[in-house]
Formats: C-alpha cells, structure tokens, sequence
C-alpha cells in the first residue's frame, strides 16, 4: 500500500513540475490579475517547481535535492525563490511585498522537504 502511494505521489508530483516549463520559457513580466488583486499568474506552486527544476541557479537558488537541503538548512528561503523569480522577470517587483504570496511560496517549499524526507 505504500508503495503504491509513494507511486502515485511521485507520479503527481513529476507531473506537476514539467507544468511550468512552457510558461517559464518566456521572458516576460507576469501582470496582476488586477490592480487591486495580489494574485500572479505563476502559483507558488510553479514557482517552487520551476526553481527545483533549476530556473533560478543564476541567481543562486539551487535545483532539485539541493534545493531541498539548501531549504532545511535555511540557506534558502521563499524570498530568495521570490526574488529570483523578480530577478528575472518572471514576477511583478510588489511580489516582494506580499506576504501571502511569499507565504504560500514557503509552504510549497515546506511540503516538497516534508515529501521527500517520508
């Protein structure tokens, strides 16, 4: 039973983070949805993927197990994910500011650590 679990996690998660590639390509500034909302258009869902998957190594935030262990060290943080995601242009600079954004992106990280020390 386990192993099927594990299977099926794996198997979500693989999925899950070569959705991002295709968006990622493109070098361009995400807009808000709308002025007044805080929401962008890359989740912090992509976001972790596309920096395990290694977008951001240019601007230090290392890919894959690395990423996880530079985490659970507190070598990296979400607001390191979010600001390389800002470095390159990927998000809006007020995505420094929002808390909840960056909150979201912490526990994103947090849950890919908890995935992969089960």
């Amino acid at each position: 039973m386990k192993n099927l679990i594990f299977g099926g996690l794996s198997v979500l998660l693989l999925s899950a983070i070569a959705s991002p590639t295709v968006l990622a390509q493109t070098n361009t500034r995400y807009p808000v949805v709308n002025n007044e909302d805080s929401r962008y258009l890359i989740s912090p869902f992509d976001l972790v993927s596309m920096a395990y998957q290694g977008f951001f190594k240019n601007q230090g935030v290392p890919s894959a197990g690395a990423l996880i262990n530079a985490y659970a060290l507190g070598d990296v943080e979400a607001r390191d994910v979010v600001n390389s995601a800002v470095q390159t242009d990927r998000l809006p600079v007020r995505a420094l500011n929002d808390r909840d954004y960056i909150k979201a992106v912490e526990w994103q990280l947090d849950s890919l650590r908890n995935f992969n020390q089960g």
